[in-house]
């Protein structure tokens, strides 16, 4: 029965991937009722969408720079710092809040580079 499960689990989420790839495939030929190039809200229900078939933190990422050149920095902030308490050690996420934070939160700013020298000692010197 759980083999079942399993397969039936597997079978719904390859779908599900295939949705998302197709849409991705008809985001780059142009198919009308496709988020279209500048289109930011269409890029946002794709990252969040994809973040719900994803547990990597890349979507969450890609959002929080769309969010930043937007002009919505603090919801940018906040989404990095939840990546952060999923992940706190997603050097990526800490380098994104130390740029973001930058000189509206320098608290944050301070806590991004020290986490970014604790977790990579080497690169942190250099930037």
């Amino acid at each position: 029965m759980s083999a079942r499960v399993t397969v039936a689990a597997v079978a719904v989420a390859v779908l599900a991937w295939l949705g998302v790839v197709e849409r991705g495939v008809r985001l780059q030929a142009g198919v009308p009722g496709a988020a279209a190039a500048g289109d930011l809200a269409g890029a946002e229900a794709d990252l969040r969408a994809a973040r719900f078939l994803n547990p990597d933190a890349g979507p969450d990422l890609r959002r929080a720079v769309l969010y930043q050149g937007s002009g919505r920095e603090a919801e940018a902030v906040a989404l990095l710092e939840a990546v952060l308490r999923r992940e706190p050690d997603n050097l990526p996420a800490w380098g994104l809040l130390r740029t973001f934070a930058g000189q509206r939160d320098p608290a944050a700013a301070r806590r991004a580079l020290e986490a970014r020298r604790r977790l990579d000692p080497q690169g942190a010197r250099a930037g």
